[in-house]
């Protein structure tokens, strides 16, 4: 059985250059898949201003949002997506930590809070080159076209990407892509608030 080799973090933010020195909370904002929660614990295990500091990690799993009285730490929200979840952010951050968040809610939600700290925001779903990079390093051949219709459609995610290969894999992401695009479809379930309109994944025949 040959093994792929493991995916090195697709850093194309510049994340380990930017200087965090003063910056209190930090906004990775895009669909599941695009990397943001891979890009936090990059950061927090590379970055020269957070990889001395022991990470609190706070997994969301619903719309309640329960956080422990925090002073002074790293804190890390994960998989956030709705309002009610912001509502512990001004109180961690009044308290002095640091807050990194993973979050499907757009950059503007969290104005009230940049207003006031100083914040840094990343958008993970729209860049195509991560795209192309990650079908090269898997070996699957395709054309930016393809890369460029699939980001139209999906965003520039790589749960997706693996999601179409499985169930098609093609000599080629264009040839599984256009089976995808022409047999499938996904079940969507609109979000006013987000980008991403999907909470799960379903494959159907036409």
């Amino acid at each position: 059985m040959v093994h792929e080799r493991e995916y090195v973090f697709d850093d194309y933010h510049g994340l380990l250059e930017t200087d965090l020195s003063s910056t209190r909370l930090l906004i990775f904002q895009g669909m599941s898949g695009s990397g943001k929660t891979t890009a936090i614990e990059y950061l927090c295990r590379q970055h020269r201003h957070l990889r001395d500091r022991s990470a609190r990690f706070f997994p969301l799993p619903g719309p309640d949002c329960q956080i422990p009285p925090l002073e002074k730490e790293l804190v890390v929200l994960d998989d956030l997506r709705f309002l009610r979840q912001l509502v512990p952010l001004a109180r961690l951050l009044r308290t002095g930590n640091t807050v990194l968040v993973a979050s499907h809610l757009p950059a503007r939600c969290f104005l009230p809070f940049r207003l006031f700290w100083q914040s840094r925001v990343f958008v993970m779903d729209q860049e195509q080159g991560k795209i192309e990079r990650y079908l090269a390093h898997k070996q699957v051949a395709f054309s930016p076209e393809a890369v460029q219709q699939y980001c139209h459609f999906f965003g520039a995610n790589y749960l997706d990407v693996d999601f179409i290969l499985q169930h098609h894999p093609g000599t080629s992401f264009d040839e599984s892509l256009g089976f995808f695009l022409k047999f499938c479809r996904l079940d969507l379930t609109p979000n006013p608030l987000t980008r991403e309109k999907r909470k799960n994944l379903s494959l159907t025949s036409r």
